[in-house]
């Protein structure tokens, strides 16, 4: 008889993160990169959702109505918590997929997300959610499948085993898995600093292990102690997708649209070569930039669209910026380091969009042909927004309903993340925007001084609100790995109470605050 957890880590509970990638609107843009018509989305179902953080905000956003399961009842009850904090309409369950699958009180779903689940459940799981998105998906539905990918892991599968099977086997029992790990992975560091490694060592693996050691333990837990992890290669997921009726529709990250910028010509005529197997493509293509994670769109059936259609419905969006038009910047960066974007092109959109309200592509595109003097298409207009959007300098906005909805709930939610900030753990870093329906990240010194901003007014009071608080509760600043000195906090003090003062106008015309 299988345990409740089925080989999925328990022990303690995983991250608190965001992923935009499921947020709907997201889709409308992708789609459109693609030439593929977006599908409405009035129902929306998230297996496996963590601590909820994305699914809160979602609801929040009121993008959809929507649904989610995880079996961690101690997830669910998280997650639980925030839905009636924020009050958004939200069902929430902490069935297994196998006890999902069986219920007959869920709608028909228009969208189907899944992050960071699929690589790593067992095979006899991977069917039953594979059959609830054949059952449960409406014909022209997506579905958000994000995986590891076989290109990136393959060179690293063999220390992957090590780590987890030293955790398992010989740290002492009663430690937990965050521990077991960091143990795990100083004992893989250990063999890596052994002439020995030199023979299996290389660029790929020794920059892996250094990025693994920087991370949270809590993360590294769920990624290399499951006992199952199944990275895909693209030909076969395809395959597994099939099986529920779905088709690859668009990349979810953005820099997977930005592919063109990136490859020698050399490599573009390979590609080529193999264009008329889309699978082949996709492979060859995540060999090429070593992809060890993919977030796609599958769709049940899709609707193709000639580049005039698409450039009509690409017009209609809105956009707006995400940060103080002082910070924007024209690097962007790939899988093959940073490019600089021509700001010729760039500069007039941005300039469009400097004060940070919901603009319309179709103004952008106009105010960028007056200032370039020609026509502009619609490949080099969809990169620019895809490009952008990369940055998370801008971001699609939602409709007006939408918006006008989603602000109570939003208020209420981050109101809550704000004044949970006081405390120095379990905090949320993200606050939500109704505007756009996504986050947007800050740091614990960031959401202290944005709280301390609704309580008073004068940034010296936010100083001694937020001093006062680490004096009361023993809190000490680590900068550069030295703790800072009594006038040393002041000062770092008053430098982030001058640095938020940027962002607040900002933050508040996205009514976050």
């Amino acid at each position: 008889m299988h345990s409740w957890n089925q080989g999925y880590v328990t022990d303690i509970n995983y991250t608190k993160g965001y992923y935009g990638t499921l947020n709907p609107l997201r889709i409308k843009l992708c789609f459109l990169a693609q030439k593929l018509l977006p599908p409405k989305i009035s129902t929306a179902c998230e297996l496996g959702f963590g601590h909820g953080i994305t699914l809160n905000f979602n609801a929040a956003s009121a993008n959809a109505r929507w649904y989610g399961t995880d079996f961690n009842a101690s997830q669910a009850c998280f997650a639980q918590n925030l839905a009636q904090i924020s009050t958004a309409p939200l069902n929430i369950y902490d069935d297994s997929f196998g006890e999902f699958l069986k219920r007959d009180d869920l709608p028909q779903f228009d969208f189907i997300a899944l992050h960071g689940i699929f690589s790593w459940v067992s095979e006899e799981i991977q069917a039953q959610i594979l059959e609830f998105i054949r059952n449960k998906l409406n014909v022209g539905g997506v579905c958000l499948m994000s995986y590891n990918c076989q290109a990136g892991w393959a060179a690293t599968a063999p220390l992957r085993d090590l780590i987890r099977t030293y955790s398992h086997y010989l740290t002492p029992l009663g430690k937990s898995s965050s521990e077991r790990v960091k143990e795990g992975l100083d004992f893989v560091n250990a063999l890596m600093s052994l002439p020995c490694s030199e023979s299996f060592k290389s660029p790929k693996l020794t920059s892996v292990l250094t990025t693994l050691s920087k991370m949270d333990s809590i993360y590294l837990a769920h990624e290399l102690l499951n006992e199952h992890h199944h990275p895909f290669n693209f030909v076969e997921m395809s395959k597994l997708m099939g099986q529920a009726k779905l088709e690859f529709a668009s990349y979810a990250n953005f820099s997977d649209h930005l592919t063109n910028i990136q490859l020698l010509p050399q490599e573009k005529e390979l590609l080529m070569q193999v264009a008329h197997n889309h699978s082949i493509y996709e492979m060859l293509k995540d060999l090429m930039f070593s992809v060890s994670f993919r977030s796609d769109y599958w769709a049940k059936g899709t609707i193709r669209l000639t580049e005039n259609q698409a450039l009509e419905e690409l017009l209609k969006l809105k956009v707006v910026l995400y940060i103080p038009y002082a910070n924007v910047d024209y690097e962007i960066k790939t899988y093959r380091g940073s490019f600089k974007l021509n700001e010729d092109f760039y500069q007039p959109i941005l300039e469009t969009l400097k004060d940070n309200q919901p603009t319309s592509i179709a103004t952008i595109k106009e105010k960028l042909e007056k200032s370039l003097k020609r026509d502009v298409q619609f490949a080099e207009l969809v990169e620019a927004m895809i490009a952008l959007s990369n940055k998370e300098h801008i971001k699609l906005v939602q409709e007006e309903e939408h918006i006008q909805e989603s602000q109570n709930y939003t208020q209420n939610l981050n109101r809550h993340i704000l004044q949970q900030s006081l405390q120095p753990q379990n905090y949320i870093n993200h606050l939500i925007s109704p505007v756009s329906g996504e986050a947007i990240p800050l740091n614990r010194f960031e959401l202290l001084f944005l709280y301390a901003s609704t309580l008073f007014k004068e940034p010296k009071e936010w100083v001694s609100f937020v001093s006062n608080h680490f004096q009361k509760y023993g809190e000490k600043i680590i900068k550069d790995g030295k703790e800072l000195s009594d006038q040393e906090t002041m000062e770092e003090l008053e430098k982030q109470a001058q640095a938020i003062q940027e962002w607040i106008p900002i933050l508040h015309k996205l009514k976050v605050i």
